[in-house]
Formats: C-alpha cells, structure tokens, sequence
C-alpha cells in the first residue's frame, strides 16, 4: 500500500439549537476570517441562515453575505458564488441547506481557495461531508470540460459540520426518507467496488470502509421503522452515520463506496422525470435504482424493499411520477450512462458493464421486484 494522508471533516457541531451557539464553536475552530459568505436558498434562509447569520455577526465576523441558489447545481451558480467569495476575502463559506447548496459552497469555496463548513437542514443525500461536489450535465461544467452526465469535482473535506437536530426533525419527512435510501445504496455500491477491483479496474479497495459501511447500512435497515418515528437514539444514529460518508471516502481512498450501478440506473429515472417534468429527489431515484441493482446483483433486494417502505421511500414507480416503460428505458439505459461515466472515471466499472439489459430484460426485473406492476 502506498503512503498518503487521510484527511476528513473532523469538527462537528451537533444537537438542539446549536446554531445559537455558532460564535462559540467558531473560536474553537480557530476561524480567523473576517467575512462569511452563506449559500442558501429562499427556504433555508427562513429556517436557518437568518439566525445563523445573527450568531456569526455575534462572533465577530465584519461582514455576512448570502447568495440564493436558483438553478440547481450547476456553473451558474458556482460562479456566482465565487464572485460574492472574491468580493469579500477573506472569508469563511457556510453550505446550508441540502445537497446542492452544499456542492454549490464546497465547490465554490474550494476554488477559491476558501475554508467551508456545511450546515444541513434536510438529510435527503449523504452529501454533507463528502470530499465531491456533484453537478448536472452542462455543455462547460464548474471545471471548464464538457459532460454529458452527472460529474463529480473532487474537493476535499469541509472544516466543520454543523446539524441543528430540532431543524431536521421539522423538516418534511420526505427529504430524510430519500437520505435514507441515498445511504444504504450503499450495499450495491460495495457490490460493484468489488466487482471493479476483481476485474483489474481499480486499484483502491478497502475492507476496512466497506466493514464500516455494510455495517451501518446493516443497522439503518434493521431499525428503518424506528427511524421513521424519529426515536432516540436510532434517529440521532441515522443523522451521524449520514454524517459519515466523508470519512468512508477518504479513508477508503475512494468514493466508490458512495456510488454504483443504483446511481446509474437513478440518473436514468431522474432524465426521465426531467422530461415528463416531474420534481423528483436524488434519493427517492436510488431507492429505486437500489431495489433494481439489489435484484440484478443477487443481494437481498427484498429486505432492501421493506426497509424503504418502512421509512416511507418510494419503491413503485408510480410514488416518483413515472410510468412503466419509463422505468424500463432507465434500466435499459443505465449501461450508456456507467459508459459515460467511465470516460471521466475508468474505475467507475459496474455489473452494467457485464449485465447489459434489454427491454424485455429490464421489464423482467421492474415486475419480480415490483417496481412496476404490468
């Protein structure tokens, strides 16, 4: 094994109404910046920018801006971001919000050559201590090259975290439940990881990550019903292993214990939701592609179906907006999509790339798992 450091988010701020007590967390993070720059959308802003702003310029900051996201992640908004960064160095930048303001502020500030700490309000993706910022397919993405899919900018871990448990619990249960099924996607992640270091396609693989994580996933679905009434300590449990992932990646030295083929199959399910203009989350489109690729691999796809309905993700495709054949024109478009996806990433090698489906092939998976009915 080669030498190389490990470096992920290491400070976290976690419980009750913790964003009143930003100033102090801040001194003890040893944050020297003089500004704060905050990405946020109008609703975030309501629910946890506004007194987080309060509580920064309480600590001593002399400046604190907000940029509102409006178009979802894409260049537009990182530039925009990194305009307000620009203008007001130095600065320390707060993601807050859910996935996309949280790659918006980590992308940004990573190019920028800024400190960030995300502050989630919502839990529908594990994103929030990630080291990669996701973006939309554009024709010049945030690092200038063209993609046709979904792509990832590699950024490191954030400085800090900060989860404010009571905004969580308040928010609609829709987005945890996506959070839910985005995490234990991560038996099908494993599988294909797997598949990828036998086939000689990547050379990183770690017993240690995948230890860690089948056995968190191995708990979220054993408890997924106790989680869906936010008991404790299972629900805390489930905010902290979401918490997680930035230290599963660096430390497996990879991110392909985050994604496989059920990312494939869910980027296929979200273009289809784009064009029969459905508004769909990242994580209800895994919870669909997880119960598909569980099948497709062998895994217990129907223990993976319970606990999604038990915590209230969609596992028909009826509850995410779409009809039968739109689900079967995913899955037969799913090896398209792993195959742009190797062009940026050659280790990105999944059962896709052994298992290519047809129509009828797909139909065949969509029915014996239920996710389509006729």
């Amino acid at each position: 094994m080669e030498s190389r450091s490990i470096a992920f988010c290491g400070r976290f701020l976690f419980g009750k109404d913790v964003l009143d007590g930003a100033r102090d967390f801040l001194a003890q993070l040893g944050v020297k910046e003089a500004n704060a720059v905050m990405i946020n959308d109008a609703n975030t802003w309501k629910v946890a920018g506004e007194s987080l702003s309060k509580s920064l310029l309480e600590s001593g900051l002399e400046r604190v801006e907000t940029t509102f996201v409006e178009k979802g992640a894409v260049r537009l908004e990182v530039d925009k971001a990194r305009e307000k960064i620009r203008s007001l160095k130095s600065c320390v930048v707060f993601g807050i919000g859910g996935g996309v303001n949280m790659d918006i502020a980590k992308a940004s500030a990573f190019l920028e050559n800024s400190r960030w700490i995300t502050v989630p309000t919502i839990f529908s993706t594990d994103a929030m201590t990630g080291i990669n910022a996701t973006f939309r397919p554009e024709e010049r993405g945030v690092d200038g090259k063209a993609h046709e899919g979904d792509y990832d900018l590699t950024v490191g871990p954030p400085l800090a975290c900060i989860v404010d448990t009571e905004v969580v619990r308040s928010a609609p249960w829709r987005y945890q439940a996506a959070g839910f099924a985005d995490y234990i996607a991560k038996l099908c992640a494993i599988e294909d990881w797997g598949l990828a270091y036998a086939r000689g396609k990547d050379e990183d693989y770690s017993e240690y990550a995948i230890t860690l994580a089948r056995s968190q996933v191995e708990y979220l679905i054993a408890n997924a019903s106790r989680i869906r009434k936010m008991e404790e300590p299972a629900f805390n449990a489930f905010l902290l292993m979401m918490m997680n992932d930035g230290f599963l990646s660096q430390v497996g030295g990879s991110s392909r214990i985050l994604f496989g083929s059920e990312h494939m199959v869910a980027q296929g399910l979200m273009e289809e939701q784009h064009r029969e203009h459905v508004k769909g989350l990242h994580g209800e489109q895994v919870a669909i592609g997880t119960i598909l690729m569980a099948y497709l691999q062998g895994l217990d796809w129907l223990c993976v179906k319970e606990a999604l309905e038990e915590v209230g993700a969609p596992t028909r495709a009826e509850q995410i907006g779409l009809n039968d054949q739109a689900i079967i024109r995913a899955l037969v478009r799913a090896r398209a999509i792993n195959e742009a996806w190797i062009r940026d990433r050659p280790d990105i090698y999944t059962i896709l790339m052994e298992e290519s489906l047809t129509e009828e092939s797909a139909k065949e998976i969509a029915l014996k798992t239920g996710v389509i009915q006729s």
